[in-house]
Parts: C-alpha cells; structure tokens; sequence
C-alpha cells in the first residue's frame, strides 16, 4: 500500500510536467529542452511566493504560488520561443540558450543555489480529510483540474493545431494562418506547466535548488514512449498518453527500488528503457514518418 501511494504522488507531481511535454514534445514534435529551466524557475518563484506569503491562509498562499510558478514557467517559455520565431534560432538551439540565461537567472533570484522550505507551512496540506498524507488531495484535485482542462484543449481549435503543427508545419503558410502563433503558444502552455510541476515538487520534498531541473527532458522522453508503448498509441492524441506513461515510470522505479537496486543508477536505466523501446519501434517501420524524438 505504502508502495502505491508513493508513486501515485509521484505521478501527481510531475503530472503538470508530462502534460506540456505531451503538448510540445509530442503533438508539435518540438525538441523543447526549455523545459528544464522552466521547472526549475516555476519552483524557484513558487517557493519565493511561499516565503513572502508567510502568515497568510493557506489556501491564498497555494492560490498565489500556483499562479506565480505557471508565470514563471510562461516567462521562460516566451523567452524560448521568441528567441525561435523572431531571432531565427532553431528551436533546439534556443532552448540550450534559454538554460544557459536562466541559469544566471535562478541563481540570482533565489539569492544563491538553495531554499529550504522546512520552516514555513506547507500550503498542499491544506486538507484534513487525509491526516496520513496531506498533500495527496491537494494534488489530486490539481491533477484532475488539469487533465479535464488538457482533455478539453485537445478537442478545441488549438488542440488539433498542435497536432497539425507536429505533423506538417507548412500547412499554417498555405492557409495563411499564423505558424508563430501556434508555435509560441504551445510552448508557452507546456513551459508554465512544467513551472507548476517544479514548484509542487519543490514544495512536497521541502526545499527548492537551482539544480532539480536536471535529466527532467530525459524523464519526460521516457514517459511519453512508455505511455505511447502500453497503449500502442502512435499516430492518435490522447490525453491518457502521459497519465499511464507517468504511472508506468514511476511503477518500474519503484520496482527496481523493491529489488534493491541503487536509485541513483536510474537515468542510465531509463536511457536504456527508452533505447530500447525506440529500437523496437522503429525497427521494421524504416518507411514510416516519425517524429526525430520518436515520442
């Protein structure tokens, strides 16, 4: 039991995350590394809302750290892809860019390289109905507030232009409609939802460091393929593509755990998992159009 509720909170907390890597990495195909620095910056201003909001309820203090962590991570993703569609660069290369500035940047607002937030009271624990875990319905509620609203998007006009986008770019130009808009505010939504993940993140494990961002492209990678491996789902979007990718991820750390294996081996394995998964995808489908990240 205690096994289950450790890796539904983990899914919970990164689900904010794998939901705008499904927007950005899988239905625009876009190699969007400026998710890192997102995550980290949303945890950054996030706890920073926590400290200021010190003495408030609880629930105005979750409200403003919930709404300043998405900004954040929106500010680092019009910096991305402003440096795309108006600097020229390519989106792989703005993206090493945009973590290269906001490297600096994190470490010059959060005043150096690590916050504790031991001391302050946790805004996630709002809810008594759960004295064992407290965050656990918090986090729910957020994560259910998110799919519905990510399930509906995908059905919207903005929804299939992502997917339009991922699969043929140079449909915007012939229809004279606006690639930059599409382009702009995909990432946009997928780099505020990873700065949400990064502060819920931050906020459940206490503390918040300008170095949590790291491998977090990679776990993303890997959960989109697992998602799209259990539900043999390739060519068609759905929003249950990062719900089960997530669990699935965390369902195979925590066995490897179980085994006694050494957690901090854990990226090689995943870089292995998704080696792996990608040869026996690809394998035989030479002729078929995939995306360059196979996700």
């Amino acid at each position: 039991m205690t096994t289950l509720l450790i890796i539904v909170e983990q899914a919970l907390l990164h689900m904010p995350l794998m939901l705008g890597a499904y927007l950005s990495i899988s239905l625009m195909k876009v190699p969007d590394l400026s998710i890192e620095s997102a995550y980290v910056f949303g945890a950054i201003l996030g706890a920073q809302t926590v400290v200021f909001t010190s003495g408030f309820p609880l629930i105005i203090s979750l409200v403003l750290a919930v709404g300043v962590s998405l900004i954040g991570g929106c500010t680092v993703g019009v910096i991305s892809s402003l440096l795309s569609t108006k600097a020229g660069l390519p989106h792989l290369l703005s993206s090493i860019v945009t973590i290269g500035l906001f490297h600096g940047i994190n470490q010059a607002v959060l005043n150096g390289s690590y916050l504790s937030l031991s001391t302050y009271a946790n805004p996630l624990t709002i809810s008594a109905l759960m004295p064992e875990n407290p965050e656990l319905l918090t986090l729910a509620l957020l994560a259910g507030i998110l799919v519905i609203s990510g399930a509906l998007v995908l059905h919207t006009q903005l929804g299939y232009s992502l997917a339009v986008f991922g699969d043929n770019p140079g449909f915007f130009v012939n229809y004279a409609i606006s690639q930059r808009y599409v382009f702009c505010t995909g990432i946009i939504i997928s780099n505020a939802l990873a700065g949400l993940s990064g502060y819920l993140f931050a906020q459940s494990n206490g503390f918040v460091e300008t170095g949590m961002g790291i491998s977090k492209p990679l776990l993303c990678i890997s959960t989109l393929i697992m998602g799209k491996t259990v539900l043999h789902l390739y060519h068609r979007m759905s929003i249950f593509v990062p719900l089960v990718g997530c669990v699935a991820y965390f369902s195979l750390q925590q066995f490897l755990l179980k085994v006694g294996f050494n957690l901090k081996y854990f990226t090689a394995v995943q870089a292995v998992v998704v080696l792996i998964l990608l040869v026996v995808r690809f394998h035989g489908n030479k002729r078929s159009s995939f995306d360059q990240l196979g996700v």
